[in-house]
C-alpha cells in the first residue's frame, strides 16, 4: 500500500502546473443504498456508520438526515425534526454532532449525535456542498457557482471566496464536498461531485486549483435525466483506514466502495473537454437548463405544501 502511494506523489511530481493528476475507480464492493434517497449530504462518522442527508424529492417524501450501517448499507436511525417543508443539502461532522446546511431557506441546522435539533442558524447562502476543514478548522461550501466559500467554524462568517479552477478554467456545481486531510500523502484534499456529470474533482482546500479526479463512468446505472440533474453521482465518503471511499447518487440503489490507483498513462483530455464547454463563474441553478430542474423541483414540492395544507385545514407558507 505504501509503494503505491509513493509512486503516486512522483506522478504528481511531474504534473505539477500541467494536468491534475487522473485516477482509475475500481469497486471493492456494492451496498444496498436503502431506500435509493435523493442524497445531498455523505460522511464516515466512525469505523461502522455513515451520515447521510436526502434532499425532498421526488414528491411525497420528506427531506431527512440518518445514519447508516457501513458494512450493510441500511439505516440505523432516522431524523426529520427541523426539516419539514425544507429541502436538506450538504453535512459535516463537527465535534457536537452534525451539521445540515438547507438548498434555499438561508437556515443551516446544528444536530446532536442522536440527530435531536439542538439550534438553527442563519446561512445567506444557497445550500449545495459542505465540508469540514479540520485541519484548519475552517467549513467550506459551494452555492452552485464555480466559486468556493470558507466559512468560519463558529460563526458560519464568510471568510475567503474563491473561484475553483482547473486547467485554466474555472468549475462550476461542485457538488457534494468530501475533505480529505492527507491523500495520498500529498496533504489536505477537498474532493467534489461536479453537477451532472460522473467526474469527482480533488481541489487543493486553500488554494481551490485542482490537484486529481477520477471519473465513476460504469457506477450504477446512468439515464437521461442525468442531463437534467436528476439521477446523477452525488455522495462521497472516505474511510481512513482503508484508504478507500464510498460514493452514490440522487436515487441511486447503490452505494459502492472504491479504491483509487493512479493512471499512468491518463489523460485529462476527457475532463478538459467538458471544461471548456460549461458556463464560467455564473450561477449553475441559473443556466438554461438547470432552470428547468430549478422550476421543477419548486413547482412540486409547492403542489406537495398545498395538498398538505388542504389535508390538515392548515394554511401552510410555500415558495
Amino acid at each position: 500500500m505504501k509503494q503505491r502511494f509513493i509512486s503516486i506523489a512522483a506522478l504528481w511530481a511531474t504534473a505539477a502546473g500541467s494536468e491534475p493528476q487522473q485516477f482509475r475507480a475500481t469497486k471493492l464492493r456494492s451496498l444496498v443504498h436503502e431506500g435509493a434517497p435523493f442524497t445531498q449530504g455523505l460522511e464516515l462518522v466512525d469505523d461502522d456508520t455513515l451520515i447521510e442527508t436526502s434532499g425532498a424529492y421526488p414528491p411525497g417524501t420528506a427531506s431527512f438526515i440518518r445514519l447508516i450501517d457501513l458494512h450493510a448499507g441500511t439505516a440505523k436511525q432516522k431524523g426529520t425534526s427541523g426539516l419539514e417543508q425544507r429541502f436538506a443539502e450538504g453535512i459535516a461532522k463537527v465535534k457536537e454532532g452534525f451539521l445540515v446546511t438547507t438548498w434555499s431557506d438561508h437556515k443551516a441546522l446544528r444536530y446532536g449525535p442522536n440527530l435531536e435539533l439542538v439550534a438553527e442558524e442563519d446561512y445567506p447562502w444557497q445550500g449545495w456542498g459542505f465540508a469540514h476543514d479540520t485541519k484548519r478548522d475552517k467549513f467550506l461550501a459551494t452555492d452552485g457557482s464555480s466559486y468556493m466559500m470558507q466559512l468560519n467554524a463558529e460563526t458560519l462568517k464568510l471568510e475567503e471566496k474563491k473561484a475553483v479552477t482547473c486547467m485554466g478554467h474555472e468549475v462550476p456545481g461542485m457538488n457534494e464536498l468530501e475533505y480529505v486531510e492527507d491523500f495520498a500523502d500529498q496533504g489536505s484534499v477537498l474532493f467534489g461531485n461536479i453537477y451532472m456529470t460522473r467526474f469527482v474533482l480533488g481541489v487543493d482546500p486553500e488554494t481551490f486549483k485542482c490537484k486529481c479526479f477520477f471519473d465513476l463512468e460504469g457506477f450504477g446505472a446512468q439515464t437521461a435525466s442525468e442531463q437534467m440533474g436528476f439521477h446523477v453521482a452525488n455522495g462521497i465518503a472516505y474511510l481512513p483506514k482503508s484508504k478507500s471511499f464510498i460514493v452514490t447518487g440522487k436515487n441511486w440503489d447503490e452505494m459502492f466502495e472504491i479504491s483509487l490507483e493512479a493512471e499512468t498513462s491518463g489523460s485529462a483530455a476527457k475532463l478538459r473537454k467538458w471544461l471548456k464547454g460549461r458556463p464560467s463563474g455564473d450561477v449553475l441553478m441559473q443556466t438554461p437548463r438547470s432552470e428547468g430542474i430549478t422550476r421543477r423541483m419548486r413547482s412540486e414540492m409547492r403542489s406537495e405544501r398545498r395538498s398538505k395544507s388542504a389535508g390538515s385545514g392548515q394554511l401552510r407558507p410555500g415558495k
